[in-house]
């Protein structure tokens, strides 16, 4: 039987087809496969605040584009104050955020449904920085410390020096944050201030005094510095990105441990420090301080909690009838643990 010029040859066809087939696998396979991974990316915003060693881990994730194969796109973002942060979470612009510290109790005591899902600073990294001549806890009497508002990690820092040291007759100063107080320690409009690395190791070069240190503030009392937070009405529904945000932090803490000159190119590009000796303090910092797992110690936030209470910060009736509970969720890094990532990562 002829075949129709007018009408293809199937065999002809199915070259064609099979052709095609082929190019578009081949396309699939090899042409730009980073725009195709861009587009299945879940967008993660990821404020924090504030700039400093105690968030670097989302930094280094971010930088060495951690989070990509775990198919998220966590950006970190700054937020100055723990309110705004708070106040861009409870709005809907994120879910989660690198926070922690009394802000987590004062939001759920007001009705807040932040709650603590990790720590990954188990402890205070704060150090209370004074003039030289002030050579002890007690010479801070009738002295001005700053910190960098009232209700802050900075606050309960330095409450719980003068508790512990019982030191009486010091003014607290709110300084607005971490510059602000360098600023105002530096023209003699304080006495002192608590700071933060890489804060504290600049003014320690500088001459000035550390009279507390985190090892000083650890003997006092337990602490939640930062870590991961988040709404629990947005997690409970979305489980599977708060478990790949706990795996991309876990993955940092371990690269930074591993890397120091990667870790140091990128506590730079973050926090500019042109002193090698200094890069070098912040580097021992970042490899000693994060938790390798983050689980909540719930001992730190009653501990807190009943901080608030004695500073007027909280309500103490509401304090007492509101579980411990409510702070925290454990269950998101017990199922990491127990499907073996940290012992993989850890090995």
């Amino acid at each position: 039987m002829k075949r129709s010029p007018d009408f293809p040859s199937s065999k002809l066809s199915f070259r064609a087809i099979l052709k095609l087939t082929i190019l578009i696998l081949i396309a699939t396979i090899f042409l730009p496969s980073s725009s195709v991974r861009a587009q299945a990316l879940k967008k993660v915003p990821f404020p924090f605040s504030p700039i400093g060693l105690n968030c670097l881990p989302w930094f280094v994730a971010k930088d060495a584009r951690l989070s990509e194969k775990y198919g998220i796109d966590l950006d970190p973002i700054f937020v100055g104050a723990s309110s705004a942060l708070f106040q861009s979470m409870l709005s809907g612009a994120a879910d989660m955020s690198g926070s922690g510290g009394p802000a987590i109790i004062a939001n759920i005591l007001s009705g807040g449904d932040i709650i603590h899902v990790t720590a990954m600073v188990p402890r205070f990294t704060q150090s209370v920085m004074v003039k030289p001549e002030i050579k002890k806890p007690e010479d801070m009497t009738g002295k001005k410390i700053g910190v960098s508002r009232l209700g802050t990690v900075t606050h309960f820092a330095l409450q719980t020096a003068l508790d512990g040291y019982g030191v009486k007759g010091v003014t607290i100063l709110q300084m607005g944050g971490q510059p602000e107080a360098f600023a105002g320690l530096a023209r003699g409009s304080v006495d002192g201030a608590v700071f933060s690395p890489p804060y504290n190791f600049q003014l320690k070069k500088q001459g000035y005094n550390e009279l507390v240190s985190p090892n000083d503030l650890k003997k006092f009392t337990d602490f939640i510095t930062n870590g991961i937070v988040a709404r629990r009405s947005v997690v409970e529904r979305d489980k599977d990105t708060v478990i790949r945000v706990i795996k991309v932090t876990a993955e940092a803490i371990k690269l930074i441990q591993t890397d120091k000159e990667y870790t140091k190119k990128v506590i730079t590009k973050w926090m500019p420090m042109k002193d090698a000796d200094l890069l070098d303090q912040a580097y021992v910092f970042a490899s000693e301080n994060y938790a390798k797992e983050g689980l909540v110690n719930e001992g730190a936030l009653r501990s807190m909690v009943k901080q608030m209470v004695q500073s007027s910060l909280i309500d103490s009736k509401a304090a007492a009838s509101t579980p411990i509970t409510a702070y925290y969720d454990n269950r998101y890094v017990e199922e990491v643990k127990r499907s073996g990532f940290f012992d993989q990562l850890w090995r």
